[in-house]
């Protein structure tokens, strides 16, 4: 199966700005901002494969009153035992302003604040809290939860020190510690604010650092963000690294790492999602399609290629349909998501106590080289060595269980160099079909079983490779050519 984009077109002119998946249970749920036959407020859809969409209505509308009346703007989305919390920017009635509740910028800019809405179903009706959380003029919230639970919320912020160095006016992102969902520490740290031409419009007269989104991945912290102007082909995604939530942080000097193309103009407002196997991360993001003033929602993959995540895309084309999980018992990785709901959750023999009972919560468990890993609802709960997992995961204990998701794949983020004409091997063993992707530096040849592919690039730069084995294979092996190579970011699934 294929599919192409945009995966969310609507009608001519209608527009869905700065889209959010969230997956709960057996479903995915998509929020934007926009417009949807007239009518004004954050969406939401319903997809069971990320790829056919059935809007649902309205999850959440503005206010009749108070600092909610108007713009609702990029809405994103957390489930915290049995609350369904959206962080999204509204503002306030402008000055002696009239006018039809859907109107577009119709609020006051000076009164435009990050607030929280709440909701026990995904699909709403979320509901106002009464206060914004943000006292300050800020928009595009994302909520980040690092491994050991705690919250951080990258919101966009303008002031006077949000400028572009030769003091043109911009927006800036920064980060404050989120103590509970709905509550701040109230000590914003500033993260990245506009350093690079492209971040601002054909004109130069504005710049902007919006729509962060934040991926850690082996201890280092990326953030993604949004610049140039979204209602043009100045848009577009840029990267920037840290050590640490609060940084500091150094942007990419080849800056933007997602651009625009003759199909698909401004990309950015970007989120991901894990598909229906559990393990093929996606992007999401909005861009514009030749002859339609409205913003439209597109899906890619996204790859990590030396530490640095890859969207491949803006894609065009058709592309392969998002994997549905195999389990090849032969093999021992895998990775698995179930949805629990009681006391208290056996995994392999490990008790991990479930603090509300009442509620589901996502158990999400990966097993790779002899160490398995335990999440639940987000926080890393347990990494321990456990060589005996090759049937796939064991659960059990005192709660019911929702659905059930068990992918044959596995990773090694581990940076292998290579002396020259030296192998990589890494255990496989499965005999149905393995996608393989990896990142290397230099001369390589790759074989899976019978399936192989030499690849020749620079020894400097990281390049991804992909192969696909149709018969899978014992091993994996990697071999360097005669100047040596390196090999790192190995993520190999079993495929139907």
């Amino acid at each position: 199966m294929a599919f192409q984009n945009p995966i969310i077109r609507g009608a001519p002119g209608d527009d869905h700005g700065d889209p959010f998946i969230v997956r709960y249970l057996d479903s995915y749920f998509l929020y934007h901002t926009g417009e949807t036959s007239g009518r004004r407020g954050v969406s939401v859809h319903r997809s069971a494969d990320l790829v056919e969409w059935e809007f649902q209505g309205f999850a959440l509308e503005a206010a009749e009153t108070g600092w909610a009346w108007s713009d609702l703007w990029a809405p994103e989305v957390v489930y915290e035992r049995g609350t369904f919390y959206m962080y999204v920017s509204a503002a306030r009635r402008r000055p002696g302003r009239r006018r039809s509740r859907w109107d577009e910028g119709a609020g006051d800019d000076r009164g435009r604040h990050v607030g929280v809405a709440r909701s026990t179903t995904p699909l709403g009706p979320f509901v106002w809290d009464d206060v914004p959380l943000v006292d300050s003029w800020s928009i595009d919230a994302h909520p980040f939860r690092d491994d050991d639970g705690t919250l951080w919320l990258f919101y966009n912020t303008r002031n006077e020190l949000t400028c572009y160095p030769d003091g043109t006016p911009g927006t800036a992102i920064v980060a404050d510690r989120l103590l509970a969902p709905d509550r701040l520490q109230l000590r914003p740290r500033p993260t990245v604010s506009p350093s690079q031409r492209w971040e601002g419009n054909r004109e130069g007269d504005f710049y902007w650092n919006e729509a962060p989104y934040v991926l850690k991945r082996r201890g280092v912290y990326h953030l993604m963000y949004s610049g140039g102007h979204f209602r043009d082909e100045t848009y577009g995604i840029g990267l920037a690294r840290a050590p640490s939530a609060v940084g500091p942080w150094t942007k990419l000097p080849e800056n933007p790492i997602v651009a625009g193309t003759a199909e698909i103009a401004g990309p950015g407002h970007h989120s991901f999602v894990f598909g229906a196997d559990a393990a093929s991360r996606y992007a999401v993001y909005h861009g514009y399609v030749p002859g339609d003033s409205g913003r439209k929602v597109h899906l890619d993959r996204m790859r990590w290629v030396g530490d640095r995540p890859l969207v491949i895309g803006p894609t065009h084309d058709e592309q392969s349909h998002p994997p549905q999980p195999v389990h090849d018992e032969a093999v021992p990785h895998w990775v698995a998501e179930t949805w629990a709901r009681g006391s208290w959750i056996d995994v392999h023999g490990r008790r991990f106590e479930l603090e509300q009972t009442d509620v589901w919560h996502q158990v999400e468990v990966e097993h790779s080289d002899g160490r398995t890993s335990t999440r639940i609802g987000g926080v890393l709960r347990a990494s321990y060595p456990s060589e005996d997992a090759r049937v796939g995961p064991q659960f059990g204990g005192d709660c019911e269980f929702g659905p059930t998701t068990v992918s044959t794949c596995g990773t090694d983020p581990g940076l292998r160099d290579l002396p020259a004409r030296s192998t990589y091997v890494w255990r496989w063993g499965g005999s149905t079909a393995v996608e393989l992707a990896l990142a290397v530096r230099g001369d390589v040849t790759v074989r899976v079983g019978d399936a192989g592919v030499e690849s020749h690039g620079d020894a400097a730069n990281f390049r991804l490779v992909e192969l696909t084995a149709p018969r899978g294979g014992a091993t994996i092996v990697v071999e360097a050519g005669a100047g040596g190579a390196a090999v790192t970011d190995v993520v190999a699934c079993a495929r139907a």
